[in-house]
């Protein structure tokens, strides 16, 4: 089982931030997914945020109207719009929560078909081969791609673990996190 951690200066809040951007349930300061996804557990104090986040969740898009819903809903429930030198030629929506943690709202992607409303959790790291081997043993899920500086497999409970090659690493304040949420 794979989770993810945010420090958060409001943890239930943030929690139930979340849980409405992706159609899922709260309960205190966790997440839970109803049907594909992964859990997602909030916790105070925050770590202080210096710099863009070394993990963040991208979310899928049935179509470009859906990709344009999302980012409506999403900006008028609190989030705003993220630069982290994206460029203006990307098709995704760079964005961030109310408490500033990085989100991308995918252009529509076959690949994720089946992930429901949480296409990956990116991970930024030193080298994605090595790190795609590791979680393919920790998660018993073989690798689905391993390109030069991008490397990913896809979880048993649907969305996708993606490494990018970067120099700073998963720093921040998301955690990716093994076993059962308590």
């Amino acid at each position: 089982m794979v989770s993810v951690e945010f420090s958060a200066d409001d943890a239930e809040g943030l929690a139930r931030w979340w849980a409405a951007a992706l159609g899922w349930r709260a309960e205190d300061a966790i997440v839970w997914p109803d049907g594909p996804g992964v859990a997602m557990r909030f916790i105070s104090p925050a770590t202080p945020k210096t710099s863009k986040n070394g993990i963040h969740l991208d979310l899928r898009s049935e179509d470009h109207h859906d990709q344009r819903k999302t980012v409506e809903r999403l900006f008028n429930a609190g989030a705003g719009f993220a630069d982290i030198g994206q460029g203006d030629a990307v098709p995704w929506v760079v964005m961030s929560d109310p408490e500033g943690n990085e989100l991308c709202v995918l252009e529509p992607r076959e690949v994720y078909h089946d992930t429901g409303p949480l296409a990956a959790i990116v991970i930024d790291c030193a080298d994605p081969h090595a790190q795609v081997g590791i979680w393919s043993s920790v998660t018993g899920q073989p690798v689905t791609h391993d390109e030069d500086g991008y490397a990913g497999l896809q979880l048993k409970s649907g969305p996708y673990l993606e490494f990018l090659q970067s120099p700073t690493g998963p720093e921040g304040r998301l955690r990716l996190l093994t076993g059962p949420v308590r």
